[in-house]
């Protein structure tokens, strides 16, 4: 049975590791977001030190970002990272990155981590949800699609250096 629970500080090496192990195995992952984190420095590819770079990223998530880890038995399978955003006009989360091992894809894994983030966004009174995708990455597209969520804009970069 698979456990659904938020991170601690003693979860976060292995949360980094997981996220680097699997995401590196896709390209199409790679979105604006990687490119503004340094997890990508052309858009194209993974950084060569993304496991360092993303350990950096877990060293500390700060008061306005939580993961929650979807484990079966000892094993992480899953893992959401989500920011809380409270503003004068408008509250929302944003899921920053989902990430759950292909051999979990399809068993409803993800589904549930969407489930557990939304239900925490409706108890801290989140009003919307936001994420940003990869350009061709269809599959979370279409995943993002079945539970609810609507393309609202294109995101456009340029770079400026070399």
């Amino acid at each position: 049975m698979i456990d659904y629970r938020w991170a601690d500080a003693a979860d976060l090496p292995a949360i980094a590791a997981f996220f680097a192990a699997n995401i590196r195995r896709d390209t199409a992952y790679i979105s604006h977001g990687e490119v503004q984190t340094g997890l990508s420095l052309d858009g194209r590819s993974w950084a060569a030190d993304l496991d360092v770079r993303m350990r950096e990223d877990f060293a500390e998530l700060g008061p306005d970002r939580s993961v929650a880890i979807a484990r079966l038995g000892d094993v992480l399978v899953g893992a959401v990272i989500l920011l809380w955003e409270i503003t004068p006009r408008v509250s929302f989360m944003v899921v920053e990155d989902l990430v759950v091992d292909p051999a979990q894809r399809s068993a409803g894994v993800g589904a549930a981590l969407v489930d557990f983030a939304e239900a925490e966004g409706v108890r801290r009174g989140m009003q919307w949800a936001f994420l940003e995708s990869g350009l061709h990455n269809d599959g979370a597209h279409r995943f993002f699609e079945r539970h609810g969520f609507r393309p609202v804009s294109k995101t456009f970069s340029k770079r400026l250096q070399a």
